[in-house]
C-alpha cells in the first residue's frame, strides 16, 4: 500500500519559559487540541536538529531534517536564497542573503530588518539589479519583508568572504573581509555595491514616503551567507520517496530545491504572521495523492520569537492548530511535527536546546504516555532524543521500507 506522509516544520517553535505565560513556554501555554491529539495517540521525543550543543541555522537544520549531512552538503545560505526566489544559478556564481536595514549617518545599525516592512524595497532593488561593477554582473532581488538575495556573476569569483552584518543594533556595519586572496575582488565589489545602495537610498523618494508613513528608512544592505552550488544526491533517489515542499519564504523553498524536492508557495503563503494557513493545509492535501511525503513549513513562530513576542507566538500556535491541523490531521497515514530549532523569546535568537518531536501513525504505532506536545512533556516520550539527519530513516522505518543491515 502507498502510505502518505505529512511532515510539518514549525520554525523556531521551541522556546524558554516566560513569566507572563505563567512560567510556561508559548508551546506549553497554547491551547492546541489537534496537535495534542496527535501527541496523545502518537510517539514523542526531542530532536537536536544538527547535534547536541550546536545552535542550528534554519538552512542547515532543514538540510538535516531532509536527511542530509549539513557538515558535508551545506553550500552556503546564499544558494538557498537564490534558488528559493527562482534564480537559476550558474557554475561560478556567488550567492548571498541580504537584509535591508536602517542605519544612521555614521553607519550604525538602528534596525537590522528596517522594521520588517517591505514598502518600496522592490523599487530600490530594481534600480541596481542588472548593473555591472568591475565587470561583475549584479543580480539583486527582493523576497519577503526586509529580505533579499544577491548573486554576483562573472569569472574568477570566490565565496570565501565574510559579510558586513554586525548582528547587533547600535554597532557600526562591518567591512567585508576576504578570507583568501581569490576573494579580495568580491570584497571590493561588495563594498562598492553597499555604498551605491546607501547613496541611492538615503536620497530616494521611497524613503521620504516611508518616513511619512512612520516607517524606518530602508537605506542599507547587510550581506552575508556567501555560497556556491554543490552537487548532492537527489531526495527521491536517496530515500525512494516523491516529495513536495510547501512554504512562503524563499530560503526554505531553496533548501528543498537544492536537494531536488519540488517546492512552491501556495496562494496567500507569505512567510509572515499574515500567511494563509488554510491555503497551506489545502495545498498539502492536494499534493498528497501525487507524492509520498509532503513537507509544510510555517515561519511566523520563529519571527515572533526573534521579535521577543512570546504571547503573540502562543496565539499564533493556537491559530496553526485551529486553521491548519484541524484540516490535515485525518488526511494522512503518518504525520510528523517538529521544529528546525528553538528560538528563544528571551534572547531573541536561536539556541541549541532540543525541539519537541511527534510521530503519529495510523499504520503501526507504539503509543507512549505523552499527552501534550511541549518542551517539558515530549522528552518523556518513547522516541527519546534523536538527531535531525536520522529522522528520515525513522520515517522510512515507519513506512515499512527500512532495509535490513546484515543477515
Amino acid at each position: 500500500m502507498n502510505y502518505k506522509v505529512l511532515f510539518v516544520i514549525l520554525d523556531g517553535v521551541g522556546d524558554h519559559t516566560i513569566k507572563d505565560l505563567g512560567s510556561k513556554t508559548p508551546l506549553e501555554a497554547a491551547k492546541k487540541p489537534n496537535i495534542d491529539y496527535l501527541a496523545k495517540y502518537g510517539e514523542n521525543g526531542m530532536i537536536y536538529p544538527i547535534d547536541i550543543g550546536v545552535t542550528p541555522g534554519s538552512d542547515t537544520a532543514h538540510l538535516s531534517l531532509f536527511g542530509y549531512d549539513p557538515y558535508r552538503d551545506y553550500p552556503g545560505r546564499g544558494v538557498f536564497e537564490a534558488l528559493g526566489t527562482g534564480i537559476e544559478l550558474k557554475k561560478g556564481d556567488v550567492a548571498f542573503r541580504v537584509n535591508v536595514a536602517t542605519v544612521d549617518d555614521q553607519l550604525r545599525v538602528i534596525d537590522r530588518r528596517a522594521g520588517r516592512n517591505d514598502y518600496g524595497i522592490e523599487q530600490l532593488f530594481q534600480e541596481l539589479n542588472g548593473i555591472e561593477i568591475e565587470g561583475i554582473k549584479i543580480i539583486l532581488k527582493h523576497t519577503v519583508e526586509h529580505r533579499g538575495v544577491l548573486v554576483l556573476r562573472g569569472s574568477g569569483l570566490s565565496k570565501e568572504v565574510e559579510g558586513n552584518d554586525p548582528h547587533k543594533v547600535g554597532t557600526r556595519v562591518k567591512e567585508f573581509k576576504a578570507l583568501d586572496k581569490n576573494a579580495e575582488k568580491i570584497a571590493e565589489i561588495l563594498e562598492m555595491l553597499t555604498k551605491k545602495f546607501y547613496e541611492l537610498a538615503r536620497k530616494h523618494p521611497i524613503n521620504e514616503e516611508r518616513k511619512r508613513k512612520g516607517l524606518l528608512p530602508a537605506n542599507y544592505l547587510l550581506i552575508r551567507g556567501a555560497g556556491m552550488l554543490k552537487e548532492v544526491e537527489p531526495f527521491e533517489k536517496k530515500w525512494g520517496l516523491k516529495a513536495s515542499f510547501i512554504a512562503g519564504a524563499a530560503m526554505y523553498l531553496g533548501v528543498a530545491r537544492y536537494v531536488g524536492i519540488e517546492a512552491f508557495a501556495p496562494p496567500g503563503a507569505t512567510g509572515t504572521v499574515k500567511t494563509s494557513l488554510i491555503s497551506k493545509a489545502e495545498s498539502a492535501i492536494a499534493e498528497r495523492d501525487k507524492k509520498d511525503i509532503v513537507f509544510v513549513h510555517i515561519k511566523a513562530t520563529d519571527s515572533l520569537s526573534h521579535d521577543r513576542k512570546p504571547i503573540d507566538k502562543k496565539k499564533f500556535i493556537e491559530l496553526i492548530d485551529r486553521q491548519f491541523f484541524s484540516r490535515v490531521k485525518d488526511e494522512f497515514d503518518i504525520i510528523i511535527v517538529t521544529g528546525d530549532h528553538t528560538t528563544s523569546s528571551v534572547f531573541g535568537e536561536h539556541t541549541a536546546d532540543p525541539v519537541p518531536l511527534l510521530i503519529y501513525s495510523t499504520i503501526a504505532q507504539r503509543k507512549d504516555s505523552v499527552k501534550n506536545f511541549a518542551e517539558r512533556k515530549s522528552y518523556k516520550g518513547i522516541l527519546g532524543f534523536v538527531k535531525g539527519r536520522d529522522l528520515m530513516r525513522i520515517i522510512i522505518n515507519k513506512l515499512g521500507k527500512s532495509k535490513k543491515f546484515g543477515f
